[in-house]
């Protein structure tokens, strides 16, 4: 049974949407601009054009800085206890 494309609005039967030939099922995203779902592995919106910044932009960075933070303290607690 056909559904519509949740980037374009086309009908797919498949996975693959005939119109805009991206996979219906990929994991999609919501633009801040307009409010059109793009799928994650593009850099800009399939609708406006604007460009995606990446979700683990500074994400990545507070991971490991806790990462390190909880070595430390680990280190610190572990002599003190010596």
């Amino acid at each position: 049974m056909p559904r519509p494309c949740p980037f374009c609005s086309g009908q797919v039967a498949d996975r693959i949407c005939p119109d805009c030939k991206r996979d219906a099922t990929a994991p999609r995203r919501v633009c801040r601009k307009c409010g059109g779902m793009s799928p994650t592995n593009e850099q800009e919106c399939c609708h406006c054009g604007v460009a995606i910044k990446s979700e683990l932009r500074w994400k990545i960075p507070l991971i490991i800085g806790l990462f390190l933070a909880a070595i430390t303290l680990s280190i610190i607690l572990q002599l003190a206890t010596n």
